[in-house]
C-alpha cells in the first residue's frame, strides 16, 4: 500500500467545509474525519517534530530534528528501511533539508531552502546596525522587500504554489515502480494569502495587489491593532481564497492518481497549525495556544478503513505512528504518539493530554496542555496562566480564567506538564541536539512572520 500524506501549512479546522474546501470535505466525509485533533506547536517548528519524526520538538535542543545519528527514525526513515520509495515535496524552510527533514528522503524537493533571495537577507542582517534607522526603516517596510524579491526570482507569489509541487509530486509518483511513501507540503494558505485573481474574485469584487497582501500580511502579524475592521474582513476573504484554490489543486492530484494507484493507497490529510483572525486582536499564528492556532483538520483513507466521524481528542505526534499501524509495520523504539485507528468495535486509543511546546529552550513559563473534557491550561509567559474549559467557554475569554476557581482541575493539568516538561529536560540531558545557527535561524524565523 502506497502512503501519500498531506500536511497544509496554516490551515484552520473550520475552513474545511462544503463551501471553502468542497474536495477535502467530501474526502473527509468519505473516511475517517478526526474532529478533535491538536497540533503540539503554535507553528511549523513545533509542529514537524510530531509530524514527520514521531517526536516533541521540546525533547530536541535547538530547531528541527537531529541528524542521522539520531537513534529514533524518521518517518520516512521507517518506511525506507521497509523498501518504501520516498519522497518530500515543500517550500517551508522550517520543514526542509536545512533542518534534517531530509533524513529518510530519496528524494527531496525543498526548491526555497537555498535561494538566493536567503543570501540576500542574509547580507542585509550582517552589513547593517540592527539598532541603526535604515535597518529599523526595512523591516517596517519588509513587505516592499518581499514584493521586490519575489519579482526578482520570476515567480508570482512569495512560496512556490501547490500547482508546482502538485506536478513534481506526480512526475514522482509516474516513475516509481514499487510502494511509495509522498510527502505533500502545501504553502498557499500561509499568509501572505496570495491566490490567484480567478479565486480572488471568487470572495472580493476585485483582487488585490501582491504588495496589497503582504502588507497585510505583515500588520496582521505583527501590529493586529493597525488593521481596520475592513482589513481583518479583507484577510478573512483572502484566507478563503486561498484554501478554495489549494482544495482546486488537491482535487487535480487526486484526479490524476490512476483508479488502481489511488485504490491501495492510504492518504492522511492533515495542518500543522492554524491561523487567527482578529480573535484576541492577533493574526497569523501567534506563539500562543489559542483553539484558532492548535485545533488542524485531520482525515484519514485508506483500503479498508472505513467511513467514520471520531470525536475523540488525538494529536499531530499520533499520525506517524497510525501510518504505520495501517501499513502493518511495528512502531519503532522512542516515539511519543500512538495508533490511533478505531478498533473492530469502533473505539479509539484517545489522547488524553495534548500538550503543545514551543521555542527551541525549555521554558516552562510558555507551554500549554489540553486535557480530552476540553480543560486547557496556556502559560503565555507576560500573559501569565490561563486556564479555559472550551465547551463553556468557546472564545477562550482570559477574563474568564479559570485557575483559582477550579483548583483541583489547575493542579492536576499543571503538574500533568511540569511532568511532561521534565522528561523533555531529561531528553536535552541526553544530548540530542537539532540545529542551533542562530542568524539561520532568525533569518528563518523572520521570513515566515514569527519576527519582524
Amino acid at each position: 500500500m502506497n502512503v501519500l500524506y498531506i500536511t497544509v501549512d496554516a490551515l484552520r479546522a473550520d475552513h474545511v467545509t462544503k463551501s471553502v474546501m468542497p474536495t477535502i470535505h467530501d474526502f473527509a466525509n468519505d473516511g475517517l474525519e478526526y474532529t478533535r485533533c491538536y497540533a503540539n506547536g503554535p507553528g511549523t517548528p513545533w509542529s514537524f517534530p510530531s509530524l514527520l519524526a514521531g517526536r516533541y520538538s521540546g525533547g530536541t535542543d535547538g530547531f528541527g530534528i537531529p541528524d542521522e545519528n539520531d537513534p529514533r527514525p524518521t518517518l520516512a526513515e521507517a518506511l525506507n528501511k521497509e523498501g518504501y520509495a520516498t519522497a518530500g515535496f515543500t517550500d517551508n524552510r522550517f520543514a526542509s533539508s536545512d533542518y534534517n527533514y531530509d533524513r529518510g528522503m530519496e528524494s527531496m524537493y525543498d526548491a526555497n531552502a537555498t535561494s538566493s533571495e536567503k543570501r540576500i537577507k542574509q547580507v542585509v542582517r550582517e552589513r547593517l546596525d540592527h539598532d541603526g534607522l535604515l535597518y529599523q526603516s526595512l523591516l517596517r517596510s519588509y513587505h516592499l522587500i518581499d514584493d521586490l524579491l519575489v519579482n526578482v526570482s520570476g515567480r508570482e507569489t512569495r512560496f512556490v504554489r501547490a500547482e508546482i509541487l502538485v506536478n513534481r509530486l506526480l512526475d514522482w509518483v509516474d516513475n516509481q515502480d514499487e510502494e511509495w511513501f509522498a510527502w505533500l507540503h502545501p504553502m498557499d494558505v500561509h499568509a501572505p494569502y496570495e491566490a490567484p485573481d480567478e479565486y480572488q474574485r471568487k470572495y472580493l469584487d476585485d483582487p488585490v495587489s501582491r504588495r496589497r497582501t503582504q502588507e497585510l500580511a505583515r500588520k496582521a502579524t505583527h501590529h493586529p491593532d493597525e488593521l481596520s475592521d475592513d482589513e481583518w474582513k479583507l484577510q478573512r476573504r483572502l484566507y478563503k481564497a486561498e484554501c478554495t484554490y489549494l482544495d482546486d489543486q488537491l482535487e487535480r492530484l487526486f484526479d490524476s492518481l490512476p483508479k488502481s494507484v489511488l485504490e491501495e493507497t492510504l492518504i492522511v490529510f492533515t495542518a500543522d497549525h492554524g491561523e487567527m483572525h482578529g480573535e484576541h486582536g492577533l493574526g497569523g499564528h501567534p506563539q500562543q495556544f489559542w483553539e484558532e492556532v492548535i485545533h488542524v483538520p485531520c482525515a484519514i483513507s485508506g483500503p479498508d478503513l472505513g467511513t467514520d466521524v471520531i470525536d475523540d481528542q488525538i494529536g499531530l505526534v499520533d499520525l506517524p505512528p497510525t501510518i504505520l499501524e495501517a501499513l502493518g509495520i511495528d512502531q519503532p523504539t522512542g516515539w511519543d504518539g500512538h495508533n490511533i485507528l478505531p478498533t473492530e468495535d469502533g473505539t479509539v486509543d484517545e489522547r488524553e493530554h495534548v500538550f503543545v511546546d514551543v521555542k527551541p529552550e525549555l521554558d516552562r513559563d510558555h507551554v500549554g496542555v489540553r486535557r480530552a473534557d476540553e480543560w486547557k491550561l496556556m502559560r503565555h509567559n507576560e500573559e501569565g496562566e490561563i486556564l479555559v474549559n472550551t465547551n463553556d467557554n468557546p472564545k477562550e475569554d482570559p477574563l474568564q480564567d479559570q485557575s483559582n476557581n477550579v483548583s483541583t482541575i489547575y493542579q492536576e493539568l499543571s503538574d500533568i506538564l511540569d511532568e511532561h516538561l521534565d522528561e523533555m529536560e531529561q531528553r536535552r540531558r541526553e544530548d540530542v541536539t537539532g540545529i542551533e545557527d542562530e542568524e539561520m535561524i532568525e533569518d528563518h524565523l523572520r521570513e515566515l512572520g514569527y519576527l519582524e
